[in-house]
């Protein structure tokens, strides 16, 4: 049996100096509070707090005070996968890299066509994001994470600011890089990145973008002088530094906002790759920026070390296999097709590594309106839920141990190394039919009910095999007839973003975050503007509140364990189960690994800078 380490993971929130921080047909019950029991969180190691972060130039990002973890095995069939391919790591446990860094070659990542970046402009979706588009963007701070470190919570480190001091509990001062470029094309020809760039970027994701719900605390962004950027927010605000330095915020020249079609049509950023080609929706590809501002931490060496990266088109996910196969990518990405594919791409190249990952931010549920019944009422919700046999399928769209169950809070916010297996997670997940069908007649349907579902129309593999067998359970069990909705993939988006669809919505990707104030504020406070599931409770409203006023990790943790109990019993959400992803990688590919919330071949695209090529 594979023995799991029990890794630590670095609480970004405890070095002070970087993060101090409707009708229904019955009677709708009153949101059930979760009892006020203390949460007993893990004792958390005292830290002293350091000075200010400077840091003349981009360098190791400081050491994180670790906290205990609870821990949570990993299901007998991952453990059994882990045994039969020697191949496979779990992604915590990585063996760091054996060879020096070298320059050269080109890194390809598969995209389908169709589906393969749709547009640059990370501000309005997910798709450019998810497509790799911060190989070639920058931000005011950054994340890194590699073999070395950083795959658990993310820690903020320096980009285009250098060094950064908190002045009070609502001022931040960012000194900003003197050395940054935009990439040498149109319309801004390799100029020098300036404080007024940056504040434009933040002042636009603020106002303008699917992650403002966690930016709308910013009440003022000024220029104190050409290197210095303050930024101001209405209260004080723990995560202000996770946010900002989130793989999703990936900054554009504001000259392209006045260019025909915006920055939709090219990716003119400061990133360690600038664009050479694009076709939308089919393949691009980006060589190493000249003028790239950023050394690796660990050496001191300039990156990026690949010359370029690329993503070629293909024409379904056999195609993406035998392009791998034949060596024209540098990795197969698995989400959802199963242990089949890993066994055969591992066969076919027994020297490939590869490497298991949860998909924190890629959970698979269904949302629902909230504010209209029948879902307004908790009881159908609780119906819906302990109607879903979950175990099923697990033992058969995901059989071989290659799913779990959906969180709507992340593992390492809640101090756990792995997510909770099905029976240790709430009551209204554990199929329960008896208890369904009592709810729903004393909700008023004792005989159903009708409703429609939108969903992305290129859903496929086992996440579409998974809603298809809810969909029959409901008709099966409950009587509750649920119509599938397909929507091309804007117009879904679209339906969930702007709070239109009807009555559910097929959820996977909410937004490219990597921080946990996007996982509770951002999408659970009633007033939020990317409440995307119409959550509208004072209780959840008190905790999502008190997890962004404090820094005090015990007290953040106490804080999401209660908005993840208080999710468990009033189902706010309809979790699923999560497929695993497998990366595999070919041989001659070194320092390139997802983390727990990004692939770094997608939206952790930007830590390609520190990848490279052993030969």
């Amino acid at each position: 049996m594979h023995k799991r380490k029990l890794f630590w993971i670095p609480i970004l929130f405890l070095f002070v100096a970087s993060l101090t921080v409707v009708g229904c047909r019955a009677a709708a019950p009153t949101a059930t509070p979760v009892p006020p029991t203390p949460t007993k969180a893990p004792a958390v190691v005292p830290t002293i707090a350091p000075a200010p972060t400077v840091v003349p130039a981009p360098t190791v990002a400081p050491t994180a005070t670790v906290a205990p973890l609870i821990k949570y095995e990993l299901s007998k069939e991952t453990q059994s996968l882990l045994v039969k391919y020697p191949q496979l790591e779990w992604f915590g446990d990585l063996k760091r890299p054996t060879t020096q860094p070298r320059y050269g070659g080109i890194f390809r990542r598969a995209g389908t066509s169709g589906s393969n970046m749709p547009h640059w402009d990370p501000r309005i979706s997910s798709a450019s994001a998810l497509s790799g588009s911060s190989s070639c963007y920058g931000g005011l701070l950054r994340q890194v994470a590699d073999k070395y470190g950083g795959r658990t919570t993310p820690i903020p480190s320096p980009d285009a600011a250098e060094s950064w001091k908190r002045l009070d509990d609502l001022t931040w001062e960012f000194k900003l890089n003197p050395n940054v470029f935009w990439h040498d094309r149109p319309p801004v020809n390799g100029r020098r990145v300036t404080a007024e760039d940056l504040k434009w970027n933040i002042e636009q994701y603020r106002e303008n973008s699917i992650y403002s719900g966690s930016l709308k605390i910013i009440s003022e962004v000024t220029i104190k002088d050409p290197q210095t950027l303050v930024i101001k927010t209405s209260e004080p605000y723990a995560h202000l530094l996770a946010v900002l330095s989130g793989t999703g915020l990936q900054f554009t020249a504001p000259e392209m906002e006045k260019e025909p079609g915006g920055p939709k049509t090219w990716c003119v950023g400061f990133g360690p790759f600038a664009v050479k080609q694009y076709q939308p929706g089919t393949e691009w590809s980006a060589e190493r920026h000249p003028k790239y501002h950023y050394k690796d931490p660990r050496t001191g060496q300039q990156l990026p070390y690949f010359d370029g990266v690329a993503a070629p088109g293909f024409s379904d996910p056999a195609a993406v296999f035998a392009g791998f196969i034949t060596g024209k990518t540098s990795v197969l990405l698995n989400f959802g097709r199963g242990v089949g594919e890993l066994d055969s791409a591992l066969k076919a190249c027994p020297t490939c590594s590869a490497i298991i990952s949860p998909n924190t931010g890629f959970d698979w549920h269904i949302a629902m309106r909230l504010d209209k019944a029948p879902f307004n009422d908790a009881r159908v919700r609780r119906a819906l839920s302990m109607g879903i046999d979950r175990q099923a399928i697990l033992d058969t769209v995901f059989k071989g141990g290659v799913g779990y169950v959906s969180t709507q809070i992340p593992q390492d916010a809640l101090g756990w190394d792995n997510t909770p297996s099905l029976e240790q997670r709430g009551k209204y997940l554990q199929f329960n039919l008896t208890e369904a069908k009592r709810l729903l007649a004393e909700a008023g349907y004792p005989n159903g009910f009708k409703a429609t579902m939108d969903m992305n129309a290129t859903t496929s593999g086992a996440q579409l095999s998974e809603i298809e067998t809810v969909q029959f359970q409901w008709r099966q069990n409950l009587n509750v007839d649920v119509a599938f909705n397909p929507l091309e993939y804007t117009a879904y988006y679209a339906s969930y973003v702007q709070r239109k669809y009807n009555a559910m919505t097929l959820m996977g990707v909410v937004t490219p975050s990597t921080n946990w104030d996007s996982s509770s504020y951002s999408i659970m406070y009633s007033k939020s503007p990317t409440n995307f599931y119409f959550i509208d409770d004072p209780e959840v409203d008190r905790w999502a509140t008190a997890q962004r006023a404090t820094s005090d990790i015990v007290k953040q943790r106490e804080a999401y364990k209660r908005l993840f109990d208080l999710d468990e019993e009033n189902i706010y959400r309809l979790n699923l189960i999560t497929a695993f992803t497998f990366h595999i990688v070919a041989p001659n590919a070194e320092n390139v690994s997802p983390t727990l919330y990004t692939f770094v071949y997608s939206w952790g695209a930007r830590n390609l800078d520190l990848g490279w090529f052993k030969n």
